[in-house]
């Protein structure tokens, strides 16, 4: 039986893998668009600010080369991140309940609207 509550510090390492590199593709389409914010509440905006130094000091990059440079050189703060949201996995690495979309939508959708 799965375990139905793994955290991206129980996978394992190609499972760990798989977890950043979607979540790495997640964030640089919306650093792309300028929306981080829903991330940058959960108290990480230290990881992203350096992360964000990385990858706007090397736009010239190709979209892969990007999210392969940019894995390769802050995995350590993308796993911060990770942590720190600390959303349920499967064992393959796979967010076990939604997409990163779909999580993103849920907490656009939880924001109160301004007055």
């Amino acid at each position: 039986m799965q375990n139905p509550d793994l955290t991206i510090t129980d996978l394992d390492e190609n499972a760990q893998n798989t977890a950043l590199t979607d979540f790495v593709h997640f964030y640089l389409r919306h650093y792309r668009t300028n929306d981080l914010e829903i991330l940058a509440s959960f108290k990480v905006d230290y990881a992203m600010n350096d992360i964000n130094m990385y990858i706007y000091s090397n736009l010239n990059f190709s979209p892969d080369q990007l999210a392969a440079g940019v894995l390769a050189n802050k995995r350590d703060l993308f796993l911060t991140i990770l942590k720190t949201v600390n959303l349920p996995y499967t064992a393959s690495g796979a967010l076990k309940d939604l997409t990163w979309d779909g999580w993103y939508a849920q907490q656009y959708a939880g924001i109160a609207e301004g007055k």
